[in-house]
């Protein structure tokens, strides 16, 4: 081998490593994001979302409290824990919280060793396939600071609950978003579930310093359309 292959091996192999830490470097060790939540521009609740890593071990939780319309559903909680590294995030236990009836709280914990899911609800255990790049509910967007940017179509194998499912988001636009003042530039994604019919929704991501959805919009099983927008942060968007 000469010199010359030899050094381009080498700038190759140091710009894939400076990518790969970059990633792991970039994303924050703690942050916290609240979101308001509308219905035909009417206020029905909030978001509250709590991101803290300590030594690779990172832990997320989600709070929805609802009012109106959405307080018949009951507030819920989601919650992941598990590793970060530069690949992104690899949940251990995810759980969904339904405060207004217990007795559908899910409890899931991701078992690699035998490539299982196991998951406990109202009392009975299932297991699911633990598929590759698996990720839960409530983690899955923020895996888009750790993918390839200006893709046009993102796939993610998701955890819900009771069923693991396909999504899929495809690029519409760029488009800007006020907060706090300031025009922020996002990319607008159509997602959709591949498996579920009327599943289309949509997901505005920054393309700030953290890729992270600054805004929802999401269709329910009732017939309403609620939207989810950031009101507040510690991140430098």
């Amino acid at each position: 081998m000469n010199h010359k292959l030899k050094l381009n091996r080498f700038f190759l192999l140091f710009i894939v490593f400076t990518n790969l830490v970059s990633a792991a470097q970039n994303f924050p060790d703690q942050f916290y994001m609240e979101y308001e939540l509308t219905q035909s521009s009417k206020f029905i609740g909030t978001m509250t979302i709590k991101y803290e890593n300590k030594n690779k071990n990172y832990s997320f939780k989600a709070v929805t409290e609802g009012q109106g319309i959405l307080r018949l559903l009951g507030n819920r909680e989601l919650y992941s824990e598990g590793i970060i590294n530069n690949k992104g995030f690899h949940p251990k236990k995810f759980e969904l919280k339904n405060i207004k009836k217990p007795k559908k709280d899910i409890t899931a914990i991701f078992q690699p060793s035998s490539k299982k899911i196991e998951v406990k609800y109202k009392g009975e255990t299932s297991f699911l396939d633990l598929q590759p790049k698996a990720l839960d509910f409530a983690i899955y967007l923020y895996q888009f600071n750790f993918e390839k940017k200006n893709q046009d179509n993102y796939n993610f194998n998701v955890l819900e609950g009771k069923n693991v499912r396909e999504y899929e988001y495809k690029k519409i636009r760029n488009e800007i978003i006020n907060f706090n003042n300031k025009d922020r530039v996002t990319e607008m994604y159509e997602g959709r579930i591949v498996t579920k019919e009327k599943s289309k929704h949509y997901v505005w991501i920054s393309k700030g310093e953290y890729r992270v959805p600054l805004k929802l919009s999401v269709g329910t099983d009732f017939g309403v359309t609620i939207n989810q927008t950031i009101v507040r942060t510690n991140l430098p968007l």
